[in-house]
């Protein structure tokens, strides 16, 4: 047993993967569903790439996605020639579930211009007029934006579509707190009657307003968009959205 116990403190001071890691902040839950990122390519059983194509100020390919070997998600933003290249993977149609506690361990990019996100989406949004309750909701778990602000992570959420019914509530904003290795944990519980979210251990909101009733897949996803994040700064490129782990844990 003391080998045990002395082979993981040793195995947490020498590897990021198990550094500065915080217990749940909820209780009752297990885990169901998980990536650590181990292996040499993104797992298609468990992610998609999504939004292939131009989206805003790049272009969305999955030359961007790759793991580094060492359990970690690399997601990338890069310039070659004129262009700027991003990425977005998905599980829609693989995997979406109703309530739980969300988790995702990252380091963020810190290109203005560039904001990386974990957010989970309905296949319902798009319903004209639709409601958070029938139809789901787009749920930005968090959103980094280093022009805005380099010491917090934004929560907000979106529904009825993206067109003339579009709605938002939002952003509520949660501190980050200094961490040696510049990993960053977020997490989002949902339940039938309240929305919860916590940075690196602390709670930073709580609702019980709009809340969806309707299955969701998880999306991360680094944008590049001026409207959104200000003009990007391509001296800074390349520039890496770094994700150690995602984890959805259920209700025992």
């Amino acid at each position: 047993m003391l080998n045990l116990i002395y082979s993981i403190i040793l195995l947490s001071c020498i590897s990021p993967k198990y550094s500065q890691q915080y217990p749940i902040p909820v209780d009752g839950y297990k885990l169901t569903w998980n990536d650590e990122f181990d292996g040499k390519s993104l797992n298609k059983a468990k992610w998609g790439h999504r939004g292939l194509g131009k989206r805003d100020d790049a272009y969305i390919t999955a030359e961007s996605v790759k793991l580094d070997g060492n359990g970690h998600l690399i997601m990338e933003v890069f310039k070659r020639n004129d262009s700027v290249f991003t990425s977005m993977v998905s599980t829609v149609n693989i995997f979406e579930t109703t309530y739980g506690y969300f988790e995702c361990r990252a380091k963020f990019t810190h290109t203005p211009g560039t904001f990386p996100s974990f957010w989970l989406q309905s296949p319902t949004i798009n319903k004209l007029n639709g409601t958070p309750e029938k139809d789901g909701a787009e749920i930005d778990i968090f959103e980094y934006y280093p022009h805005l602000n380099k010491d917090h992570v934004s929560h907000a959420m979106h529904w009825g579509g993206y067109g003339a019914s579009h709605k938002m509530e939002g952003p509520v904003w949660g501190k980050l707190e200094n961490t040696a290795d510049d990993f960053h944990t977020i997490g989002f519980e949902w339940t039938e009657k309240t929305y919860t979210t916590f940075v690196d251990g602390k709670k930073t909101f709580t609702g019980n307003q709009l809340i969806s009733h309707v299955p969701e897949f998880l999306i991360l996803s680094v944008g590049v968009s001026e409207l959104a994040a200000g003009p990007l700064s391509v001296k800074n490129l390349p520039d890496q959205f770094i994700v150690d782990y995602v984890r959805v844990y259920k209700k025992n």
